[in-house]
């Protein structure tokens, strides 16, 4: 079975970048809902962290990844300084990272963030810049979902709901790098756009209602706790039968 490691960037006493979220925080739910997303499509998965009470050194990191054998190294975190949007890094060599980077940012694009594009950092001797990139023996990417310091930017990832979709995608992304089918999360639906009605039971307090099938789309709302009906799917959510709005359809189970 395919292993991938999972880094929520930063932990413990290091909180990341710092302004309308705490890029440590955040980087947290999205690497746990990668996690829980390859995991239900049978990867096994090693997180550099679980919780925020970790410190963590990108050395022991790189080192673990490679004495556990991992296929693939992710890194989770977020951006600062200014910019728009989500970017990756990959091995400046190309090769699987790169890749993995074209896959992963595809799947982001799906639920609405505009893409800075694929990045690539040397060093001065050439190798390359980033640690979890140049120390691990698996290809290895760095998704940098948004920038904390941008008020605009950071509404697409701003819920806990929102971060999750990041984390998601991020997932899917992987699944396709690797071959590996992606059946979703129990009541998802896959990215393409198709129509038929179902019904779903969704059994989470705090599930937005969106006019579209993205977050990057208004909210109306929230929907309550109880069996609903799909007439359209799209990217992963589905739109009510009522006219209100999308849901994301990872929180609710098809009945």
């Amino acid at each position: 079975m395919a292993r991938v490691y999972i880094d929520a960037g930063h932990g413990g006493s290091d909180p990341g970048a710092v302004k309308y979220i705490v890029e440590r925080d955040v980087n947290l739910v999205m690497a746990l809902a990668c996690r829980d997303y390859l995991n239900a499509n049978g990867v096994i998965t090693k997180m550099s962290r679980t919780s925020n009470s970790t410190d963590t050194s990108i050395n022991s990191m790189a080192r673990e990844a490679n004495s556990w054998g991992a296929d693939v190294v992710v890194s989770i975190h977020n951006n600062a300084g200014g910019g728009d949007g989500f970017e990756v890094y990959h091995t400046a060599s190309g090769g699987i990272g790169k890749t993995l980077a074209q896959n992963i940012e595809a799947e982001v694009k799906k639920i609405g963030q505009n893409s800075r594009g694929l990045k690539t950092r040397r060093d001065t001797d050439g190798t390359d810049y980033y640690g979890m990139i140049r120390l691990t023996e698996a290809p290895a990417v760095i998704c940098e979902g948004v920038f904390v310091d941008n008020a605009t930017d950071v509404q697409i990832a701003d819920t806990a709901e929102e971060q999750r979709a990041f984390g998601y995608a991020y997932a899917r992304g992987i699944l396709r790098t690797l071959g590996i089918a992606d059946n979703g999360l129990p009541g998802a639906s896959g990215s393409a756009a198709t129509t038929g009605t179902f019904k779903v039971k969704v059994t989470i307090k705090d599930l937005y209602i969106r006019t579209g099938p993205g977050t990057k789309y208004a909210t109306k709302g929230f929907i309550k706790p109880g069996v609903y009906t799909i007439v359209a799917t799209q990217n992963g959510w589905g739109r009510l039968k009522s006219g209100a709005g999308w849901i994301y359809l990872a929180y609710a189970v098809r009945i």
